[in-house]
């Protein structure tokens, strides 16, 4: 049943449910099972999520990124000749933004005491004039500058996003991995790749901005004959497919479990 299961196909299922469904339904279904009502992110389950599984959820289960990437695909078939990639050093400088903004939550955290990740949001964000103002613009940078510039908040401002990757640097739990004798460099991972990380050019792949949507190992992208690239999960090779649906209702099962237990 599992290998007849189509790893893009599965992906754009689980964005349109999180986005269409699960984000504006959630809190009522919270509210009616325990009684109070909460957010998709259960932030808990979501932190200890990219602890194990890596960027798992910023490809699968985001919100935010998986918004973005539906009205990406619009941009792209309403005003497929003003689509902007910023390359060279642009792209360079763009991307360490991220990192100020983890920078300015980080100070709001330690000085300001407030409290980020499993605390009231929007608390934060109020906590200085600067956060206050990456909130306003939060919204633009996820359904209208994507319109042109592909996949603009998670490469380029997502805090988030930053953190996961200095910690994935020393939790290397889930990671691309290319063998190099096999590799042709044929440059097609290359182009599948949303976060346009130069995969032909590197032997392994955790963090870096990897936001493991799996479009690299998913089957139809290296030629099977050659099946350089694999998904390596605590040191082993895994199925990227058993692996995937897996994760998802170890998340989800988790997801549930925290809130019957708090609420």
């Amino acid at each position: 049943m599992i290998e007849k299961i189509k790893v893009r196909e599965l992906r754009d299922f689980v964005r349109f449910l999180t986005v269409v469904l699960l984000v504006p339904w959630f809190g009522w279904f919270t509210q009616s099972m325990f009684g109070v009502e909460i957010e998709f992110e259960v932030e808990v389950v979501t932190f200890i999520s990219f602890i194990v599984f890596g960027s798992f959820w910023c490809g699968w289960l985001c919100p935010f990124g998986n918004l973005s990437y539906f009205v990406e695909r619009i941009g792209r078939s309403l005003f497929p000749s003003v689509q902007v990639l910023p390359q060279g050093k642009w792209d360079r400088r763009l991307r360490f933004l991220k990192y100020i903004f983890l920078a300015g939550f980080i100070y709001l955290i330690i000085f300001g005491g407030y409290d980020y990740f499993f605390g009231n949001h929007v608390e934060i964000y109020k906590g200085s004039a600067l956060s206050f103002t990456f909130l306003k613009m939060k919204k633009y940078m996820i359904i209208m500058v994507p319109l042109v510039i592909p996949r603009f908040f998670c490469k380029y401002a997502c805090p988030q996003k930053a953190m996961y990757n200095i910690i994935h640097r020393f939790i290397p739990s889930l990671a691309i991995q290319r063998d190099t004798k096999r590799c042709v460099s044929c440059g097609r991972c290359n182009r599948e790749c949303p976060m346009k990380i130069e995969v032909s050019k590197k032997e392994r792949i955790c963090g870096e901005d990897c936001i493991s949507c799996f479009n690299c190992v998913d089957g139809e992208t290296c030629p099977s004959k050659i099946d350089a690239l694999s998904l390596d999960f605590m040191g082993k090779e895994v199925d990227v497919r058993r692996f995937s649906v897996g994760v998802l209702l170890i998340y989800f099962i988790a997801t549930y479990i925290a809130l019957k237990l708090v609420h």
